[in-house]
């Protein structure tokens, strides 16, 4: 049996594709407690080893823009919520703009807002999601605007996380 040169063409493109969509995947992020994190009683949690993070290509997109006023807010709410599990300064640095600098800002206030707190995930407010979203930012070095993030998905979508060590 006798291959065609498009039947070889187009399978050399498949594998092609297939080589360049599996090298664009980063592992899933984890979340690891400080030694004194008081946590209340165990839950038990899911781990899927097989699943990956997709890398969104942000890079043409606008930097996001935060008021320092909520990331002032973002920084309380940090403290009180977020501060009794992830140590002071946990998410601020490379760590954090190795996995998040040029990503969608949206990415990361889903995560946030689908998985936190730890002891019940959605439970606060989606201003004071926002709030913490600024506060990350800021504490990161991205330059504040001249505009707040809002709860339009739309806009999170068509802006990027903008950080440097």
């Amino acid at each position: 049996m006798r291959l065609s040169r498009w039947t070889v063409v187009a399978g050399v493109a498949v594998t092609a594709a297939c080589v360049r969509a599996a090298t664009n995947v980063r592992p899933p992020l984890s979340a690891t407690l400080s030694s004194g994190a008081s946590t209340g009683s165990p839950v038990p949690l899911r781990f899927d080893p097989n699943a990956k993070v997709i890398l969104s290509n942000a890079s043409s997109l606008p930097a996001a823009s935060y008021l320092p006023s909520q990331a002032s807010r973002g920084a309380e709410l940090y403290r009180q919520s977020c501060g009794t599990c992830h140590e002071q300064g946990a998410l601020v640095g490379q760590g954090f703009v190795d996995s998040w600098n040029g990503r969608r800002v949206y990415d990361l206030y889903a995560l946030i807002h689908s998985t936190m707190p730890l002891d019940k995930p959605g439970g606060l407010k989606e201003g004071e999601y926002l709030d913490v979203v600024a506060y990350l930012l800021q504490a990161n070095h991205a330059p504040a605007g001249a505009d707040s993030l809002k709860a339009d998905t739309v806009a999170l979508r068509n802006t990027k996380i903008a950080v440097t060590p």
